[in-house]
Order: C-alpha cells, then sequence, then structure tokens
C-alpha cells in the first residue's frame, strides 16, 4: 500500500534526506583544520645595532651563521647603527613575536639608554624577550708610562695626592669607560677629574702623549699600546682575568671587592615569542660559545664568550640597571637628549 503524504510533509521529509546525506558524504570531503608551520619556515633576520665591520657586528655574524646552520634556514644580517643603538631596538620592538626577528643588542640599548632617556621608543621588560648572553668586553686600566704608577695601589695614592688633578679619559659622557671609573673612585675614595672625547679614536692622541694620561679601555683598543710599550696596563674590570692578559689582576684581586664592569653582547627577540623558539636559539647560543675556535677569535678582540639562560640574562640587566642607575644618580652624569 503506497502512503501519500501531503505535498508540504513530502518536502519536509526530502529536505531532511537530502540534508543527512550532504552530512554524510561530504562531512569527511571538509579540509583538515589549518595548523601553524613549524619554526623556522623561512629566512630569520637579525638586527645589529652598529655599522658593519666593529666588534658587535663580527660577533653577530659569527653567532648568527651558527644558528643558521642549527635550524636550517639563512639568517639575513640587518645593520641598523644610530642613536645610541635606539633606532635598532625600536625596530625589534615593533617586530612580531615570531621569532623571525632578533636583535644582536646588549648593554647601551638594555642597562644605559633606559637610565638616560626617559622616553625611549621601546621598553625592556615589556617588548623584549631575553634569550641569552653571549660574551663580554671588559676594560684594561691604563696610564701613560710617564706617570709613576705601576699598580692599582699606586694609582689610588697617587689620586689621593693629587685630589682633583688626575685628568682621566672616556669615550663619551656617560660611555662604560666614563662610568666605570666613577664607580671606582666612588669605591676607593679618591677623586679625578673626567675629560670627554667623543669615541674612543678622538681621545687616542692624548692618552699616547700623556695629555690626558688615565683611561678605563677597552682591550681591542689598548692592547696594542701596551704591548707597543707606550701604554702601560694595571688591571682589567672582569670578575676573572682576561684569557688574553692573564698576567694582569682583576681590579676586584687589587683590593676592591665586587667591582665589575663590561659592555656585553645578548641575543633578544620580541615579547611574546613562544618559549620553545626561544630556548631553541638559546640552545645555538650555547654551542656557539663552547666551540674553541669562536673562544680564541674573540678573545683576540677582549670579547670573553659566555652563554646563559633567557632568566639569567634577565637577571644581568636588572643587576646592572641598578648599579649604574646608583653610580649615574651619584655622580650627577647627565647626557644630551638625542
Amino acid at each position: 500500500m503506497i502512503v501519500r503524504l501531503p505535498l508540504p510533509a513530502a518536502i519536509a521529509r526530502l529536505g531532511v534526506f537530502i540534508a543527512a546525506f550532504i552530512g554524510t558524504v561530504a562531512g569527511p570531503l571538509q579540509p583538515p583544520p589549518v595548523h601553524a608551520q613549524a619554526w623556522p619556515a623561512r629566512p630569520v633576520r637579525m638586527i645589529i645595532p652598529f655599522t658593519a665591520g666593529g666588534s658587535t657586528d663580527l660577533l653577530a655574524r659569527a653567532v648568527g651563521a651558527r644558528i643558521s646552520e642549527g635550524i636550517g634556514q639563512p639568517v639575513v644580517f640587518d645593520n641598523r647603527p644610530g642613536a645610541n643603538t635606539i633606532i635598532a631596538f625600536e625596530l625589534q620592538a615593533k617586530a612580531a613575536p615570531d621569532g623571525y626577528t632578533l636583535l644582536m643588542g646588549g648593554f647601551n640599548g638594555m642597562v644605559m639608554n633606559p637610565i638616560f632617556y626617559p622616553k625611549l621608543p621601546y621598553d625592556v621588560e615589556r617588548d623584549l624577550a631575553p634569550i641569552g648572553m653571549v660574551g663580554a668586553s671588559p676594560l684594561m686600566v691604563v696610564v701613560h708610562p710617564s706617570l709613576p704608577i705601576r699598580s692599582m695601589r699606586d694609582l689610588v695614592e697617587y689620586a689621593r695626592a693629587n685630589p682633583g688633578k688626575l685628568d682621566f679619559q672616556s669615550s663619551g659622557n656617560g660611555n662604560i669607560t666614563h662610568v666605570s671609573v666613577e664607580l671606582f673612585m666612588t669605591m676607593a675614595g679618591v677623586k679625578m677629574q673626567h675629560i670627554p672625547y667623543k669615541g674612543g679614536s678622538a681621545g687616542l692622541p692624548d692618552l699616547l702623549s700623556g695629555a690626558v694620561p688615565l683611561k678605563f679601555d677597552v682591550p681591542l683598543s689598548a692592547l696594542p699600546h701596551v704591548k707597543a710599550g707606550k701604554l702601560r696596563a694595571l688591571a682589567v674590570t672582569s670578575p676573572r682575568r682576561l684569557s688574553i692578559a692573564p698576567e694582569l689582576t682583576t681590579v676586584a684581586e687589587a683590593g676592591y671587592r665586587g667591582y665589575e664592569a663590561a659592555t656585553w653582547f645578548s641575543l633578544v627577540t620580541r615579547r611574546g615569542t613562544p618559549k620553545e623558539i626561544v630556548d631553541r636559539v638559546n640552545a645555538e647560543i650555547r654551542r656557539f660559545v663552547d666551540t674553541a675556535e669562536a673562544r680564541a677569535q674573540f678573545s683576540t678582540q677582549g670579547i670573553e664568550l659566555e652563554a646563559g639562560s633567557p632568566a639569567d640574562l634577565q637577571a644581568r640587566i636588572a643587576r646592572d640597571r641598578a648599579t649604574w642607575s646608583s653610580v649615574v644618580r651619584k655622580a650627577g652624569i647627565s647626557v644630551e637628549p638625542l
């Protein structure tokens, strides 16, 4: 017996059947969910805050080559000098948090700039994610040989006998070569006269002639003149002796326990970058630092390679910011606005 449904009911029954059929057949044909591509799927950009050829640039390219080898993608270098590294740090701060933009930054951008410039276009804690330390460059205390100074003890005694009359030079007001001496004067209880220059090379003639006879200088600049007998080295400002000058005592060993001054190099990225990417890049830094060839190459420039966790770098930023903020405040140091 054939049951004939009213036309509206028949149409409704047919609609249910078609919907069920489509759901059964079409379901498996739906495209699979789209997953984000595994990092890295394309080249990684590394911003360098200085011109090509300097210590930071050479170190960045060496580290970048190690990272490229480890991740299987090219690392493209982008030199962005200017404004005391602020230009480069602003670029990094505005990058996407995807691990495709890294910055070989360090001491100036993360420690000194926030102290001296209250209105930076980036915030270290808000915008930047630490990846890890790469190396540090301490300073070498050098004097002109005409001075009767052969040790840090001699230096202190001479400064005390001639208060405010012993001139020291720096590579710029607020530079590490300046604030390092301010910290030492506080710890030693002496007063010397600061003579700032616009860059290290600008003050070199006066250092070599004895016109401004004292500087806490970077080893790369000072050591050749020490070896030539044109300058006398007294100590280094690192916690440990330098591998290229192991005969030199540290300032701390000379009686000023806890004294340390260095500019340093580290890798950072955008805050919010996934932890697994940060950890992957950190692992490549550690592999780079552990190679004897890399250590030997950069020790000749006075750079002691070192690695650590992202948390270690974060702690160093905080510690150095506290130290140098106090030095700057007590010494009344200010710099010209950019």
